[in-house]
């Protein structure tokens, strides 16, 4: 007999079965308690606040053309006004599209929330299937958020973490590896890696080649890769992100190699929607055939472990794939679902002693609820530190988040523990002409 919505949305609220495993020893797993709670308010005092004002805020930076990865040159800020004079502010996803986010939320979500109470964040701000909807409410979801914490005088970890101990310090790794050229000086990815490991990061996760699809084979990509493990030793750990830019067949014939060069894990290896890469045109969107794909690859892996779901929105979306085995590894990212679904998600993960290591490419305004995410759940292992030049990473906040030794302290302070900096719309003002969808590489489109 299958299982109920409603027993559904009990059961993937509640993270206490289950034993986690693979987490390093630098971030060891939190003993669970024995009171179960249904969602992060449970038993927290709900405090008398009216939301009076929404709006969102766009900010650019000057990065070379060419270089869409860097933060994709624009950010969002979502914030939301309460009639005590408390402001929580948000991070939605700037692939929702500045102009999109700002306009869906003050002329479509505003209206709905003027009037209510934050504490309600649940009801009121719920994520949506629509995946540039669904990064407008992660603002909201997340601004709400930071309100309960201020509210309460709290940081938003200590609130989240409802069956474990919470930790202060999370480890990162390096993340970057997108625009170096195999024809031109592959070396440079080699001489990327090593610069990180002597920064004192534990590992690094870089991507494919540019134009891989036009002049790589697997046969010639492999021994590249032998040369990369031997530059960086056996101490450093490696991630490879496929973007899910081949096909399962090269799936398939590439993991397996990589788990004898002792990969940490890979990242989205194919299409999430089950299109085939190797057929050219519109296809249907196949669920089953993905999560087929992705079992198939898991089975070549040989126990290296197989990770995705940073376009997902909300637990739903999540629930075939953990419950099938098709992940090892959960990444959700709060600036698409919020933290609200990125708990929820998180805990699901946990009943199925799976990780959650939430994708985390922007800068700050990603960065700040992703952290606090990690820092309250259970199945914590590493977070991504996005390593490209990013005038977004360290430059909105007044006092950054910074790694060190490839450890970030969590803000302490009440709600998100960050303020954005008194000059932003100064030192960024948003240029409509400055946007990922303009720069985005041909194997995007």
């Amino acid at each position: 007999m299958g299982i109920s919505r409603r027993q559904f949305l009990g059961t993937s609220a509640i993270g206490t079965a289950g034993v986690f495993v693979g987490c390093s020893d630098q971030n060891p797993p939190a003993e669970p308690t024995n009171l179960p709670r249904n969602n992060p308010l449970d038993g927290i005092g709900r405090e008398a606040l009216k939301i009076t004002d929404v709006r969102v805020r766009l900010f650019s930076c000057d990065y070379p053309i060419e270089k869409w990865w860097y933060g994709a040159g624009v950010t969002i800020l979502t914030e939301i006004e309460t009639d005590q004079g408390i402001v929580g502010i948000g991070g939605p996803s700037p692939y929702g599209g500045p102009e999109f986010v700002k306009e869906y939320t003050e002329k479509h979500i505003k209206p709905q929330l003027l009037g209510k109470n934050p504490f309600d964040v649940d009801i009121i701000a719920p994520s949506h299937r629509e995946t540039k909807k669904a990064m407008a409410w992660a603002g909201i979801n997340v601004a709400c958020w930071d309100i309960i914490g201020k509210a309460k005088n709290q940081p938003i970890y200590q609130l989240l973490a409802t069956n474990c101990e919470p930790v202060t310090k999370i480890k990162h790794y390096a993340s970057c590896g997108t625009i170096w050229d195999f024809d031109k000086r592959p070396e440079d990815l080699y001489d990327e890696a090593l610069r990180y490991k002597e920064e004192g990061f534990y590992g690094f996760k870089f991507r494919f080649a540019e134009h891989f699809e036009q002049n790589m084979t697997i046969a010639k990509y492999l021994p590249f890769l032998e040369g990369l493990r031997e530059a960086v030793g056996d101490d450093f750990d490696l991630i490879h992100e496929f973007n899910m830019r081949v096909t399962v067949d090269q799936a398939v014939e590439l993991v397996p190699k990589l788990a004898e060069l002792k990969f940490q894990w890979v990242e989205e290896p194919v299409n999430r929607w089950g299109r085939d890469r190797s057929i050219s045109g519109p296809q249907d969107e196949d669920l089953e055939r993905a999560i087929d794909w992705h079992l198939r690859i898991r089975e070549a892996a040989n126990g290296m472990p197989i990770s995705g779901g940073e376009t997902m929105t909300d637990r739903f979306e999540f629930k075939d794939w953990i419950e099938r085995d098709a992940y090892d590894i959960v990444q959700p990212d709060c600036d698409t679902t919020g933290l609200s679904e990125g708990w929820y998600v998180a805990q699901l993960a946990h009943l199925h002693n799976k990780p959650c290591v939430p994708h985390n490419w922007h800068g700050d305004l990603t960065w700040m609820s992703n952290i606090h995410l990690v820092a309250a759940i259970p199945n914590r292992l590493v977070l991504e530190s996005c390593r490209h030049y990013n005038p977004f990473r360290g430059g909105l906040f007044k006092e950054p988040i910074v790694v060190k030794d490839s450890y970030a302290e969590v803000p302490q302070g009440p709600g998100l523990g960050v303020e954005i900096i008194d000059d932003a719309d100064k030192k960024f003002p948003y240029d409509p002409n400055k946007h990922w969808l303009k720069t985005q590489p041909s194997w995007l489109l």
